[in-house]
């Protein structure tokens, strides 16, 4: 299989324009007023995730904290990970199978060592009572998860892996293998290295039948005196 890297380069302008009179920022919050199409669900919570069958949604309690489950049929709200003292996550997100993968440290130091160095994968079951086992193998930022297979990509940099030469970034292909409570990272393949910090990876999304990649392509930013 081969994997085509499609990047984006991240870059946010600031400009300021007059509002038209007729288009004048509104007073009280968006949230009042709602399209009919658009439904606020919880008053908390990041980072949401769709299950496979459209009946849940995961998401974060907040950045190094709890995982949740919300369900769409009775309107509750479960903790995936409250049975962990201390949870520190910063994602979740579905495999195909139902099951999740979590990302985070498995204790927080401070936010820079903890996001970067410390970040790692996680495996979860979906059966009732289940606790976070480790995939054994760090990453960084957030994970692409197939919505056809049990496939995942990842990005690495060198405070997760050393071998890693100094300022590059790595985009790693594998395949989730399950064992009851407990699963696997088999079949990993590295299938693009940045050479620099010019570019610094993250994974996105599988399309095309899980024979493209698209990841964000970070530029590192320079002060302006």
């Amino acid at each position: 299989m081969r994997i085509s890297p499609m990047f984006a380069a991240v870059v946010v302008w600031s400009v300021a324009l007059p509002l038209p009179a007729q288009q004048a920022r509104k007073s009280g919050s968006q949230l009042d007023k709602l399209p009919s199409n658009i439904e606020r669900l919880t008053q908390f919570g990041e980072r949401a995730d769709i299950a496979p069958d459209n009946q849940r949604i995961a998401f974060m309690a907040k950045s190094f904290g709890d995982a949740m489950i919300f369900d769409l049929k009775t309107r509750t709200i479960d903790c995936l990970t409250c049975s962990i003292p201390g949870a520190v996550f910063l994602r979740v997100m579905h495999l195909t199978s139902g099951d999740y993968v979590l990302i985070g440290p498995d204790h927080f130091e401070d936010i820079t060592i903890s996001r970067t160095r410390d970040n790692e994968l996680w495996f979860m079951s979906k059966a009732r009572g289940s606790k976070p086992v480790k995939f054994g193998e760090k990453m960084s930022e957030g994970v692409a998860i197939s919505k056809k297979s049990l496939k995942v990509a990842y990005s690495q940099i060198p405070a997760q892996v050393p071998e890693i030469p100094a300022g590059a970034s790595r985009l790693v292909v594998a395949d989730v293998e399950l064992s009851g409570a407990t699963a696997t990272l088999v079949n990993k393949k590295v299938v693009y290295q940045s050479p620099s910090d010019k570019c610094r990876l993250e994974a996105q999304d599988f399309y095309d039948n899980d024979t493209k990649l698209t990841a964000t392509c970070y530029e590192r930013t320079t002060s302006r005196q």
